[in-house]
């Protein structure tokens, strides 16, 4: 493993542990919950909830608002190094790049429904 994928998935611990905290202390003192792994992927999300942080009365929540943002949005940070994942609603609403026939698979293939989702392997897994 190189060295940027260790910092990296140590970077992504880090913001793990910091959004968890997040969670429970907006939790305890308003009751919001947050979607971590939305606030991961999703740089808008992300702001909103780290400007809510800033604001709030709670020196500790604004303390982990300000770690997260370096995490984030430092100048080593997450959604800088790379371009964040999309989020899943956006992807699955993008066409397919390949065309079904060209995955080998057991299943037969998928009805032309509109639906993104292939139903027929329900059931089948193993």
């Amino acid at each position: 493993m190189t060295e940027e994928h260790h910092s990296r998935a140590e970077l992504e611990t880090h913001a793990f542990a910091l959004m968890g905290r997040l969670h429970v202390n907006l939790r305890r003192q308003s009751g919001r919950v947050i979607d971590i792994e939305y606030m991961r992927i999703d740089p808008g999300y992300c702001r909103y909830l780290l400007k809510m942080a800033s604001l709030s009365t709670s020196e500790e929540v604004q303390e982990l608002g300000q770690k997260l943002q370096e995490v984030f949005f430092g100048t080593e940070g997450l959604f800088v190094r790379t371009e964040p994942r999309q989020p899943l609603l956006t992807r699955l609403q993008e066409p397919a790049t390949e065309p079904a026939a060209a995955a080998p698979s057991a299943a037969p293939a998928a009805p032309e429904t509109g639906d993104p989702v292939d139903r027929g392997y329900i059931g089948r897994l193993r």
